[in-house]
């Protein structure tokens, strides 16, 4: 475990350094590029859960169970039932069977 921390922190510090010019032995070259790539596959998966959370909260608002949320699976047909249920005007302003509305 100390190895891979030592190899994580060594990786970091020779990716985010800026100083100087790339070195033909630098250990860690051939990993340049996996940083962006670590980045563009971890953030929809960190987004995932609010992103549904906010989606589920706004089918609450609109009077639809979460479940309506499986709409979005069918291709563009989903998409525009979604569209549509999303901006529906809300049906309970104050309380809803799924709880109360929070005042901000």
């Amino acid at each position: 475990m100390v190895n891979v921390c030592i190899f994580i922190a060594l990786f970091l510090f020779m990716y985010l350094s800026i100083s100087g010019a790339a070195e033909v032995t630098n250990p860690l070259g051939f990993m340049a590029p996996v940083g962006p790539v670590v980045f563009l596959v971890s953030w929809p998966v960190i987004n995932a859960v609010p992103s549904l959370a906010m989606t589920i909260r706004r089918l609450h608002d609109t009077g639809r169970s979460g479940v309506y949320y499986l709409f979005a699976l069918i291709p563009v047909v989903g998409t525009l039932i979604m569209v549509y249920f999303l901006t529906c005007p809300t049906m309970h302003p104050q309380s809803s069977k799924y709880g109360n509305r929070r005042q901000v």
